[in-house]
Order: C-alpha cells, then structure tokens, then sequence
C-alpha cells in the first residue's frame, strides 16, 4: 500500500536496529500513554528480534492510566549493562532535553529517534530519525518500524500500539479526515489480532480516584470563557501537585458550544505548566503558540513551561496571543 503519512524509514535507521545486540528504549520524562506503549512495543519489536532490551523512563507516572506500568521501567542503566554494542532508542521526544535522566547517561552511545512532534531539535546523525508529524501517535511510526524490520504483528505488540494510539488521539477524537483512513487500516490490524477497543476504553478509564473526578469538577466550573466563547482557559492551582486532571478537564470543555481552543495553566511553584487543545476544524495550530513560549506538539495539542508570569499574568498574555490568531483565522478552515 502505498503511503503518504507513513513514509519509508531511513536504511540507516533500519540498519542500525539491526546489527545492535541490545537496546536501552527511552521515552520522555512525564509520560503519557503513547511514550509508555510506544516504548512498550518497541522492546516487544527488539526481543522479538533476538535482542536485549531495556525499558528506562524517568517519570513520575502519576496518571491513573499510566500507574500500573511504573514496575515495568528503570530510572537509569549504566552503559556497561548494555553490552559491547547497544543502541539507544528514543521515542516520542523532539529535543534532547525530553528523556531526561535516564538519557544523560547513555548520551554517548549511537541513538536514533522516531517522534511525530511538529517542532524540535534535532539530536541524531543524519537518517538516524524517523520524524513523521503526521502521525496521530508514535506507536503508529513503532509500527511501520517493526514493519519494515519484518517482526510479525502479535497480540502483545498490537495491544501496547493500540493503546498509545487511543490515549494520544483522545480515543479517535484528535485524529484529522486527512490522516485517518491510512491509520485506521492500521488500527484495524491491531483489532485483528484480538485487541478489545471496548475493553482497552473501560481498563483505561475506569479506578480514578474520587477526589481526581471532584478535583476534575472544580476546575471545570471555575473555567473562563473568553474571546467571545471562542477560548475557555482554566487554572490548576499548586495545592494539585500530584494531580493529574488535564484529560477530563479538555474532555469537558471542549465541547462547549463555540469553543475553538482551551488553555489550562497549572501552576508549579516555580513555573507555570501550559497545555493547549483546539478543536479539529478549528484553524487554530496551538502547537505554533507553544513554539512560540518555548514548547511544542501539535497542531490541536501542545504544551509549554513558562516562568516570570504570575498566574494571572500569564492568562492575560495567552488571551492576547489566542485573540491575535483567531481575529485571523476565525472560520472552519480544515488545515
């Protein structure tokens, strides 16, 4: 089938998995579901292959739909664990900043990349990266990976590559008309091979912890409405450290009527947290606003950290920047 989302992946790249012995997989500190499952499937793809892998990931894995997974990751490996000729593996990160710990101390070793994030550094030789930014999630670029290295699709991979998917398109809600019919053929692959859609949603979403669902509600209620109706910014305050709400929050109001984009600023203590949603048709790529702040992502989900701003503040600037690109790209233009 030929391809115009999934482009053939670099020789060098392929190579390079290849004639490695082992593998240290690597994903971005703060994980979500795509970085845990893509990485998840990639040392499926590399243990299939007869290899050594080693799943490394800084976390914390705070998220309820990501906690069950924190057993099967190291914090770090030293170089030497790894044999005489390992290769380091680097999902779902666009700068060299992303994996955190765990990358600092195999820096030194041959790595490729496979991201689909917009925007980034980067931080391989040359046809060392597989960076395809219209890609809905990285579990898909893990597949057309294992794909072309010829490991068969098995239950196991296509459970962790459906998973990564679902979580990173919000469950099918993120994903374009362009894009989709070429990744739900592959999405169909995995279904075939026994994966539950149904029962991924219900073991993904069901066990939140009651305080998350009313701190979910408090923030949902005590959101703005702004430009209009345009934009909705809400705020999580520092007494939340430990809460990650940001799913529900955007499932919720991103279905108010007239919305195009949500901005939800969760303050750090030291720094602001800044995450954005727009909405498909609605124009807006709020991964060129997170450029702009020092952040990156998508064009419908992105994010940045920010510091110098008091929360206040920083609602106000965002505000400007939104008003700024809606009063020129107000329509329902699909991009």
């Amino acid at each position: 089938m030929a391809s115009s989302i999934f482009p053939p992946c670099d020789p060098r790249l392929i190579r390079a998995i290849r004639e490695a012995d082992s593998a240290a997989v690597i994903a971005h500190r703060n994980p979500d579901g795509d970085a845990l499952y893509s990485s998840l499937a990639m040392a499926s793809v590399i243990r299939r292959l007869g290899k050594k892998a080693v799943l490394l990931n800084e976390g914390p894995f705070a998220r309820d739909d990501i906690r069950m997974l924190e057993g099967l990751f190291s914090k770090e490996a030293a170089p030497e664990s790894l044999g005489s000729n390992p290769l380091v593996i680097i999902l779902d990160c666009s700068t060299p900043d992303r994996p955190g710990s765990p990358f600092a101390a195999l820096q030194d070793l041959p790595r490729i990349v496979i991201d689909h994030h917009s925007a980034g550094i980067p931080f391989t030789e040359e046809g060392m990266s597989y960076i395809v930014p219209d890609s809905p999630s990285t579990t898909l670029l893990v597949d057309k990976v294992r794909e072309e290295l010829g490991v068969p699709l098995d239950k196991e991979i296509a459970d962790f590559l459906y998973r990564g998917f679902a979580t990173d398109t919000g469950f099918f809600h993120y994903i374009t008309d362009r894009t989709a019919p070429e990744s739900l053929m592959r999405v169909a692959a995995f279904t075939a091979e026994g994966v539950s859609p149904y029962d991924v949603y219900d073991e993904m979403h069901d066990g939140r912890a009651l305080e998350d669902i009313r701190n979910t509600a408090l923030i949902t209620a005590a959101s703005r409405s702004e430009l209009g109706g345009r934009l909705i910014t809400a705020y999580q305050g520092s007494d939340m450290k430990n809460a990650r709400l940001s799913d529900g929050v955007y499932a919720s109001l991103l279905t108010a009527a007239g919305v195009k984009a949500v901005v939800f600023i969760k303050d750090k203590g030291d720094a602001l947290e800044i995450g954005f949603r727009s909405k498909n048709r609605s124009g807006i790529d709020v991964g060129a606003i997170a450029a702009e702040l020092g952040g990156g992502g998508h064009s419908r989900a992105a994010g940045a950290t920010i510091t110098g701003y008091t929360p206040t503040e920083a609602r106000e600037m965002l505000i400007e920047r939104f008003r700024a690109v809606m009063d020129g790209t107000d329509g329902d233009s699909c991009v």
